[in-house]
């Protein structure tokens, strides 16, 4: 069953490297002819299935819609060892393939279900405003998170700019949820649409892991029509490697409002390889920098005004979060060196010379480009492609 609409391009701080392997394992591969073995052998390698074709790809137009050279050189491959974020996401991602395997009647239509749509409808949930005005599982975050924006509203000059979503996993156990995605992204017939539904419901009512996973909640985008969605499940999942979970959500939040800072100036400002053009050194430019965005403003007098403990607690989050996929156009940086951007960004503000002074977003930028080259070596490329 195969059933295509629209596809979403979204800039990720989670799901792009969540759910990617450091390692070089062969994996089994899973589709339509898989047995129970063939699931099993899959989660050995600590990786949730990738070639799943599942009922529903969606994109949102405006990212790649610009057309740039693309021929620049792969990431130079760097030290990149195992984080306790790491550690951290190798368990949900068991538990979620243990929690499938249990409640999985061989029905192969259902590993496209599970382990492919629950995951895109919560990011079409989130993007189309639903069951997303509240933060934290309980919504215990969402006074914290409100203030946070607007915070960021006023620190950046950005008022009434941005729309910032939670997102849930028991957004999943709405079936009229599911139905509705189905319903207006997929080409799914009513008689489909029933059908998978009672793939869903079995699992709901059956598994301790689906939709509780964590996993199912660990988008982290901000997209150019401004949005922002946040995830339940990655704020718990980096709290669980000693994090504050407010020092999580103020990061990730000020990460991703780094990303429409950028969007909000595409096209004016200049950088060393085009911006959002899907290639390793691309992403991990724009991520450096929207790491380096986030340590300025937490770290400032008049943005965060966290204290060093707090500030080093930031730069070991975004260390967690570093990803060895150097081929990969997702690449967001090695775990050294986004710590090495956060840093620089804390620098930047902690060195100002009248304090409470808040540079300009340009002034900003232009700081994140003076220290770029040290940040990832020598593997920067000018616009012709030529490394520096």
């Amino acid at each position: 069953m195969k059933m295509i609409t629209k596809k979403v391009f979204l800039v990720a701080l989670a799901t792009g490297f969540i759910l990617a392997s450091c390692n070089n394992e062969e994996e089994t591969l899973i589709g339509p002819e898989s047995d129970l073995n063939a699931v099993s052998a899959k989660a050995s390698s600590n990786s949730i299935p990738q070639n799943i074709d599942g009922n529903l790809n969606w994109n949102l137009p405006g990212i790649n819609s610009h057309e740039f050279k693309n021929n620049f050189n792969a990431v130079v491959p760097s030290e990149c060892g195992d984080t306790p974020f790491r550690a951290v996401t190798s368990f949900y991602n068991d538990a979620l393939i243990n929690g499938f395997l249990g409640s999985w009647d061989g029905n192969p239509d259902a590993i496209d279900v599970i382990l492919d749509d629950y995951f895109i409808i919560n990011q079409i949930a989130a993007f189309d405003n639903i069951n997303t005005d509240t933060f934290g599982a309980s919504g215990e975050y969402t006074r914290y998170v409100n203030n946070r924006v607007r915070s960021l509203e006023k620190f950046w000059d950005m008022p009434d700019l941005i729309s910032v979503r939670g997102q849930h996993t028991s957004t999943l156990e709405d079936l009229n949820v599911l139905r509705y995605v189905y319903e207006n992204y997929s080409d799914a017939t009513p008689e489909d649409i029933n059908y998978l539904l009672g793939i869903a419901e079995h699992f709901n009512t059956t598994s301790d892991q689906i939709p509780e996973n964590p996993f199912y909640a660990s988008d982290g985008f901000a997209t150019f029509s401004g949005i922002i969605v946040v995830g339940d499940g990655i704020v718990s999942m980096l709290a669980e490697t000693g994090l504050d979970p407010k020092v999580v959500w103020s990061g990730i939040l000020a990460h991703e409002w780094g990303h429409q800072i950028q969007f909000q100036n595409f096209g004016n400002w200049e950088y060393p390889i085009p911006a959002f053009i899907n290639t390793p050194e691309s992403t991990r430019m724009t991520e450096l920098e929207a790491d380096f965005l986030t340590a300025y403003y937490l770290t400032h007098k008049r943005g965060g005004t966290y204290n060093w403990k707090r500030v080093e607690d930031v730069l070991a989050s975004f260390f967690n979060i570093g990803d060895c996929g150097f081929e990969s156009p997702g690449h967001h940086g090695t775990p050294d060196q986004r710590l090495e951007a956060a840093r620089q960004g804390y620098l930047l503000a902690a060195n100002q010379k009248k304090k409470g002074q808040i540079s300009s977003a340009q002034s900003v930028h232009d700081a994140f480009l003076s220290i770029l080259p040290g940040v990832v070596g020598s593997d920067v490329a000018d616009n012709e492609g030529n490394l520096q």
